[in-house]
């Protein structure tokens, strides 16, 4: 009964890291464009939202952006801690 404990707790360890490992590592440009059509919310079809600062955690990702009419900051989360899909809002 020990051992089988000790070996869980080592497999949610090793999923844990490579779950973080995935979300710091991975391509993030899909998500980079939620972030842009967030930070440009209604200034139309125009609007280039422009990378200004980028923070990566295993928990989500933060964005700096530049539109033509502001500057704001767009946090994108996952739906829960460490997957799911990533929905992104303003700060």
């Amino acid at each position: 009964m020990k051992r089988a404990g000790q070996i869980s707790i080592f497999v949610l360890c090793v999923l844990f890291s490579v779950s973080a490992a995935v979300n710091v590592m991975s391509d993030n440009s899909e998500v980079e464009r939620a972030a842009a059509a967030v930070a440009c919310g209604e200034q139309g079809p125009n609007c280039r939202a422009q990378v200004t600062r980028h923070e990566r955690t295993p928990f989500g990702q933060t964005f700096e952006m530049v539109t033509p009419k502001r500057t704001v900051d767009v946090v994108c989360r996952r739906a829960f801690v460490m997957v799911g899909d990533y929905a992104c809002k303003l700060r």
